[in-house]
């Protein structure tokens, strides 16, 4: 296998659309070699079934226009830190050799997500140890983490105005978790109030760069660049059209 330029983990199925979904439609856009890795198949959510949600994942992963989606058949709602978990995982990236990680966030209000935090921070830096299991070492370049349900204040935030409906309708895909109409008792996401959430979220992290839509990521240490930032250069005339900035 060629090497993946990103490589996005999710506890559960949607949950790397909902947090990253934008800028792996904006990497595909780019050309670049982009996956998901799913660590549960998200068995034990209270709507929908396992074959029902991998066909709502492969509905997803073809919307987002991925090259592979991978699942690694941990336990839902156990993600644990065990040798077989990490081992899980280091093969995953020493398989794949991604340059970027991304990663829900280490503190959300869901349990499995700050649980694969951990679990791919651990193996990301033990699949760059040669003595430890099977297959050439490889460590990420980089590694960024995602917004699920918890907010946090960004590192930065990518304009993911042109791809917002791209990321939408992949979210959509996962009608059993979020339509009214997706079969199953309601839950707190499926009324439709959560999508509404995702998107005036979007808008307020979009308005902090002055873009419509806008998805928020942290990083530890500084984000490297060659040069000041600088957005792109708009004439006096567009620049009056573009969205309100905060700042």
């Amino acid at each position: 296998m060629d090497p993946l330029d990103v490589l996005a983990f999710s506890a559960h199925p949607d949950d790397a659309e909902i947090g990253c979904g934008g800028a792996l439609a904006l990497a595909v856009h780019r050309g670049l070699r982009v996956a998901i890795a799913d660590l549960t198949d998200g068995e034990r959510a209270s709507r929908g079934t396992r074959v029902g949600r991998a066909t709502e994942r492969a509905a997803a992963t073809r919307t987002l226009g991925l090259g592979e989606r991978i699942a690694l058949g941990l336990p839902d709602g156990e993600i644990d830190r065990s040798r077989e978990a990490l081992a899980r995982v280091i093969d995953v990236i020493r398989d794949t050799r991604p340059h970027t990680v991304l990663a829900p966030n280490g503190v959300d209000r869901h349990p499995d997500h700050e649980a694969a935090a951990r679990l791919v921070t651990e193996a990301g830096f033990e699949a760059g140890l040669a003595r430890v299991g099977s297959g050439a070492a490889h460590r990420p370049a980089r590694r960024f983490s995602y917004m699920s349900h918890s907010p946090f204040a960004p590192s930065f935030v990518i304009d993911i105005s042109e791809v917002w409906e791209q990321k939408r309708e992949a979210v959509m895909c996962y009608r059993s978790q979020f339509s009214p109409d997706g079969g199953g008792r309601a839950t707190a996401l499926s009324g439709g109030e959560f999508l509404e959430l995702l998107e005036v979220r979007a808008r307020w992290f979009g308005a902090m760069i002055g873009a419509r839509y806008g998805e928020p990521y942290l990083c530890r240490g500084p984000v490297p660049l060659s040069s000041l930032p600088d957005g792109p250069r708009v004439s006096a005339t567009e620049r009056s059209s573009l969205a309100y900035s905060m700042w």
